[in-house]
Formats: structure tokens, sequence, C-alpha cells
């Protein structure tokens, strides 16, 4: 099979579906570029978005994602907008409003979308559901910021407190990896 390039400027994501996808003998590469995130309303338009401009600038089979984290208690914000939302108020601002609710419901959700230039695309999907802590853990550790807040369906410990090869096996990344990995085997 040819390379296949993840298109995304977080080191995180590549690092985590590039093990995945080797487990299915599929080779990923980096491509460390900026990417337009549209504010759309669904993950799997931001990310077939996303695989379109990737292909353009690298006229190679490209895959990228997208992902969300879904809040219940707030009609499922900040979703699609998740990155914006940390970086606009930070720990400090999203543990306030963990803190003011009962409800500490949520889920991520992941998309990660494949494009060869066709015009259609493949796209693969997980979600991973469980509750929010008050404050972040493990704050000191390499990991992506909802992770140190998140603690998944029958845990003690938050996604950042976990090992990379654990959340690899059960995360909503993990999961939509494992279905373009699937998927890539059989096309080749």
């Amino acid at each position: 099979m040819e390379k296949v390039f993840f298109v995304s400027q977080n080191r995180h994501k590549f690092d985590e579906i590039k093990r995945i996808l080797a487990g299915h003998g599929i080779s990923l590469a980096w491509e460390k570029l900026a990417l337009i995130e549209p504010d759309f309303a669904s993950l799997e338009e931001i990310a077939k978005y996303k695989a379109k401009q990737a292909f353009e600038k690298t006229r190679k089979p490209v895959v990228v994602e997208d992902t969300g984290v879904f809040f219940e208690a707030f009609n499922s914000f900040p979703g699609v907008m998740a990155k914006r939302v940390f970086n606009g108020i930070g720990f400090d601002g999203l543990c306030a409003l963990i803190r003011s609710v009962k409800n500490k419901r949520a889920y991520f959700e992941t998309v990660i979308c494949y494009s060869d230039g066709a015009r259609s695309f493949k796209c693969f999907s997980g979600k991973l559901h469980g509750t929010l802590v008050d404050s972040p853990r493990a704050i000191e550790a390499d990991r992506l910021p909802y992770e140190k807040l998140f603690m998944l369906d029958g845990y003690t410990k938050v996604l950042a407190e976990i090992s990379v090869e654990e959340k690899n096996r059960i995360s909503h990344r993990g999961i939509a990896a494992q279905k373009l990995g699937h998927w890539l085997s059989k096309k080749t």
C-alpha cells in the first residue's frame, strides 16, 4: 500500500493514530500543516472539509481528524469548538463551568477522514463516554487539555493518567483509527 499522510499540527494525535495503523501494517507519515477549521455544525463536515484541503495541499493520500468534547449539562457545549473554547477560557473557565452543574456527564467524539483525491471521502468515528472532574489532574503530563478533565466510565483515573497504549485501545480516537486501519488494510 502506498504511504498515507496525516495532516495536522498536533503531534499527539499523529503519534496515537500512527501506532494504531502500524498494527494493521500501514505506514503513516506526518505532514505538519495548518488547516482551516470551519465553523460547521458536525465533526464529519469539518473533517471532510479538512481532508479536501489536505489533499489539495499535498496531492497525496491523506488522513485528517477532528475531535469534540460534549458536556451534557451545557447542551453538548463546547462540542466542535472544544479547542477554541479551551484556548479562550483555559482550565479556570472550564472548571468553573463544570463546578457549576450537578450533571458532569460528557463524551468525546472523533471523526477521522481519508481522502485520496476522489470526490468521495471515507470517514470513521468513535465515541468515549465518561464524567468531568472539577479540576485538572496530571497537569504536568504532555497530553491534550481535556484529557486532564475527563474520567472515562469504569475508571478512577482521567485519560491523562492512563498510558497511551491503554488509551489507544479504548479511546474515541483509538476506535476511529481502528476502523480506518481495518478499512485501509482491506483496500490494498
